[in-house]
């Protein structure tokens, strides 16, 4: 690319307001009519939708000459269905469309009242600081340096990077209080006294025994399976932390069964709780891109299934190898 070569993008909110910010790239639009945007205030963007029979509907961009009329820019443009034109000044608006809007406040304050507008909100999106995407990089590379070679804590490196990060202000102290989801901690303070309860009542020793009778003469291999399948399972309603925790105590209890040492039984009983590919419900990361995405239910069930299957086999081949003794390669004695 060279100076002034205009592109077409396709973006998030947040991706957007990144390409504002970014010092090497303009808005097209932004920067070929930004003089209009007068009034009182900093600049700022906002969200409007085109109302049903307003008169903006069927003009182009360029016929409504938005900025002179308006006092403010059409940054950008989403539509549901159809396309839209490879230029956004050619693009003709539709009901229900909505517009990316550059402006001043004062501006858009008579703009919300305008009949050809059905709202008009403020823009969610959030620039990233690409500017300071190395020093992230250098922190999270050096947090976990730490917590690999043990010179401190996991827990401790981990948060150390995390206040890091609010520090040299690659994120904002208002956006990591945001990023915080509350309910994972209430989930997890409820759970474990319900781990702890199961182990201390005999519960957990009481369901050990029902699946020993179940699987008794089995190989510890297709035992560690079953470990890994029944928290795989239950990790699509539930945390992965709370899986862990309220399986955890019954992995033990089966291992003291069975005279083994417990320590394969729960990495694998971990592994299957953090393996939530069979559902878009079973992890929070599986919801954020079901949309985006376009997938289907079925779509996550058609390759989480075979994915899952192959962690599975993996785990326990590899835990049976290192704490019970077995082969590393099929076949070996």
């Amino acid at each position: 690319m060279i100076s002034g070569d205009i592109l077409l993008v396709e973006a998030s909110a947040d991706a957007l307001a990144s390409l504002h910010d970014d010092p090497g790239l303009d808005l097209n639009a932004i920067k070929r009519f930004g003089e209009h945007a007068d009034g009182d205030g900093e600049p700022q963007l906002v969200q409007a939708l085109v109302a049903p029979g307003s008169e903006f509907v069927g003009r182009s961009v360029r016929e409504l000459d938005f900025a002179r009329q308006f006092h403010a820019v059409i940054a950008g443009l989403w539509r549901r269905h159809g396309a839209v034109a490879p230029r956004l000044s050619d693009a003709r608006l539709r009901e229900g469309d909505l517009l990316v809007l550059w402006g001043r406040p004062a501006r858009f304050a008579e703009l919300a009242a305008h009949h050809g507008f059905l709202m008009l909100v403020p823009f969610a999106g959030e620039a990233r600081r690409r500017v300071r995407a190395p020093l992230a990089l250098g922190i999270l590379l050096m947090t976990i340096v730490a917590a690999a070679t043990e010179w401190l804590p996991a827990s401790l490196a981990f948060l150390l990077g995390a206040v890091a990060m609010v520090a040299t202000r690659c994120v904002d102290v208002e956006q990591a209080y945001r990023e915080i989801d509350v309910r994972i901690f209430v989930m997890i303070a409820g759970v474990i006294p319900l781990g702890v309860a199961m182990e201390q009542t005999g519960t957990a020793q009481l369901l050990a025994q029902g699946m020993l009778q179940v699987i008794a003469g089995w190989s510890p291999l297709a035992i560690l399976l079953v470990m890994f399948t029944v928290a795989a399972l239950l990790t699509q309603i539930l945390s992965d932390a709370a899986t862990t925790v309220l399986l955890g105590p019954i992995a033990i209890s089966l291992a003291q069964s069975l005279g083994l040492p417990p320590t394969p039984f729960v990495v694998c009983t971990a592994l299957g709780a953090v393996a939530a590919f069979l559902t878009p419900i079973g992890h929070h990361g599986n919801l954020l891109i079901l949309g985006p995405g376009q997938y289907r239910f079925s779509d996550f069930l058609r390759i989480g299934l075979p994915l899952t299957m192959l962690i599975a086999w993996v785990s326990a081949w590899m835990a049976r190898w290192l704490w019970l003794g077995g082969p590393l390669l099929p076949g070996a004695s």
